[in-house]
């Protein structure tokens, strides 16, 4: 599919809402709302999207291992969310200087899909170590910013 559409859709769209959860997020942590209560509202309406996705995209299947996935890919990302909401409540950590550290996020996820998921034939090593290394540069250079 030589189509832009799903790069934006499942990429740029995504960075920039996420983006924007960030400065959400950090709002929540200076109103002094708790990473608990934050993360209970933040599942909420995690939970709500999915019921209101799930009426509305076309129906798939439901197994127990895709639900065990998906429960696991939850924990994770609520064990993430809460430090870093409790990170910027408990110690005011600046949302900028934490947002390039998080975002590196991208290298555990190709680590993993390389060696796990088998997907290392399918990239440029060459490549891969050039862009790793400018991620880990610019994290370190806008956080310490």
């Amino acid at each position: 599919m030589n189509s832009l559409w799903p790069i934006v859709i499942g990429g740029v769209l995504p960075a920039f809402f996420w983006g924007i959860t960030a400065i959400f997020q950090k709002q929540s942590a200076t109103s002094a709302t708790g990473s608990a209560i934050y993360l209970i509202a933040f599942g909420a309406v995690c939970a709500l999207a999915g019921l209101l996705a799930a009426l509305n995209w076309r129906p798939a299947p439901w197994t127990a291992e895709g639900l065990g996935f998906a429960a696991i890919a939850g924990a994770c990302f609520a064990v993430g969310t809460g430090l870093i909401s409790f990170a910027l409540f408990a110690y005011g950590v600046p949302v900028s200087k934490l947002a390039p550290i998080w975002s590196c996020n991208v290298l555990v996820t190709l680590a993993i899909g390389a060696v796990i998921l088998g997907e290392a034939s399918e990239v440029n090593i060459m490549r891969l170590a050039a862009g790793t290394l400018l991620i880990i540069s610019g994290a370190l250079l806008v956080s310490s910013a």
